[in-house]
């Protein structure tokens, strides 16, 4: 995309901008918040030792184990070079840039539609909801997919195909939901067909072409076919959303409580409804504005749903707002606009970046040297939960785990198997210790020391079958002894 050679300042400053930004967000972050980039820097480094991963017998339990797939190998890739670093450095590093990828691709795209004060527009998200901010400081494949989003929705009005069809190629190799591009697809076209009575083929073929060829050139086809399967409508639909007895899902699947919404989307809404309005005022004039509308609706009600679908949200209704009024806007509206934000979030909203700088290493060096004296290469550990086991690999590197991902793939894998594990750690009967030896061939227990887990632990404590090998930093560790090894 070439820009006027007089703009060229003015763009290295917007991008500089929005690198410092993120770059000061992180740094002040003490340790990467979210417990699932200690999976995937896990996953990154193991690319690294052993080349493109064919299977993860890091967790037996697990549907991956003998069925891999990488979800997200190009987020993987793209972490290989930072495997050398401290995990916090590596998740830092990673984070600022590929959060500055999803500003500077909509900062691009405003720039190609001509928007004036393109850079305010694009730091406008910033100042939109405190949660946005949030999700995009987590260090996830996430990340990719919004940029990419974007790049399909704009490519798709503006009948780029070479563009749709490479951002179609890439979206299934950098993220699990590869029918979003096919939805985002559909919405532009039906959008072009409510504005000027036709649909342009060539959309849908560049990008179903695009999108099977990067499907079809995984480095782990076909598993990711089944894969894409249990993620998103066994995980999502058949889990998440109908709270399955048996699963501890992460919280933000969960839906925004009325303060929450209040706090977090009062901004993107307001906004979201202007943009609706000058979208369909413009509908026989440009494509673009209505089917962005359109796409931003639709992840207004699924954000209703699910909260953490805000981080389609917020760009996309930027995005929206900015080429919908594009003809009548003041230069200084947007400036005022982020004004508010940022006071918004300053006096109302600011949990959700408090958040982000409360977390610390669950596995500082000195606890992880003292795991590993502990815990032999090879080993098979059980874990009270699931949320840490990225991180574990980290710190315990060669040993065994319960699951990875999330629980889903254990119950996949073995249902009573997995039905035995977890009601073994949450309702701990006198024999544990013997049940969860004989049946997963562990030796180790490490628990985090929270509440939570205090009935299994007092359980292993007072088994004559578990040695009791000492509290290291938020972990409690057992040793499953053979019968032969039982303390009388």
């Amino acid at each position: 995309m070439r820009f006027p050679e007089s703009a060229w300042f003015r763009h290295g400053i917007w991008l500089t901008v929005m690198f410092g930004v993120m770059a000061g967000l992180h740094g002040a972050m003490p340790y990467f918040f979210d417990a699932d980039t200690g999976y995937h820097l896990a996953v990154a480094r193991l690319t690294a030792e052993h080349g493109i991963l064919q299977a993860f017998p890091w967790t037996p339990f697990s549907w991956i184990a003998d069925n891999y797939a990488d979800k997200e190998p190009v987020f993987h890739w793209l972490l290989v070079p930072l495997v050398g670093l401290a995990p916090a450095l590596a998740a830092g590093i990673a984070g600022t840039v590929l959060a500055t990828v999803v500003l500077a691709t909509l900062y691009v795209l405003l720039v190609k539609e001509r928007v004036p004060d393109a850079g305010w527009w694009a730091i406008l998200p910033l100042a939109a909801s405190s949660a946005f901010v949030f999700r995009l400081a987590l260090v996830r494949p996430h990340l990719l997919s919004i940029a990419l989003a974007l790049v399909i929705s704009w490519s798709a009005a503006r009948e780029r195909w070479l563009v749709l069809a490479a951002a179609c190629f890439l979206f299934p190799l950098c993220y699990t939901a590869w029918h979003l591009p096919v939805v985002l697809i559909v919405i532009v076209e039906v959008a072009r067909w409510v504005s000027e009575r036709e649909i342009k083929w060539r959309a849908l073929f560049a990008g179903f072409a695009g999108l099977a060829a990067g499907i079809v050139v995984h480095p782990n086809f076909p598993a990711n076919l089944e894969l894409f399967w249990i993620q998103n409508v066994t995980v999502l639909l058949g889990t998440v959303w109908t709270e399955r007895a048996g699963f501890e899902m992460g919280r933000e699947f969960e839906p925004f409580n009325l303060a929450s919404l209040i706090l977090y989307m009062l901004l993107p809404a307001a906004l979201l409804a202007a943009a609706a309005v000058f979208a369909w005022r413009k509908r026989h004039e440009d494509v673009l504005p209505p089917a962005l509308a359109a796409i931003t609706v639709g992840f207004f009600i699924i954000t209703l749903r699910t909260q953490r679908f805000i981080e389609y949200l917020v760009p996309f209704t930027v995005f929206t707002l900015a080429v919908a009024w594009r003809p009548r806007v003041e230069r200084r509206v947007v400036p005022a606009l982020v004004a508010v934000g940022v006071i918004w979030i300053g006096l109302f909203a600011r949990y959700p970046l408090e958040l982000l700088r409360v977390r610390e290493n669950a596995f500082p060096p000195t606890v992880a040297a003292e795991l590993r004296a502990i815990v032999p290469e090879g080993e098979q550990v059980v874990t009270c939960g699931w949320e840490f086991t990225g991180e574990m690999m980290l710190a315990l590197p060669e040993r065994k785990f319960m699951v990875a991902l999330d629980p889903v793939f254990f119950a996949m894998k073995d249902s009573d198997l997995y039905r035995l594990w977890f009601d073994t750690i949450h309702e701990p009967m006198p024999d544990a210790a013997s049940v969860l030896r004989e049946n997963f061939a562990a030796r180790y227990v490490i628990c985090q020391r929270v509440r939570k887990w205090g009935p299994i632990i007092e359980t292993l404590n007072a088994d004559s079958e578990a040695a009791f090998r000492g509290i290291h930093g938020k972990w409690v560790v057992f040793e499953l002894l053979p019968p032969r090894a039982r303390i009388n």
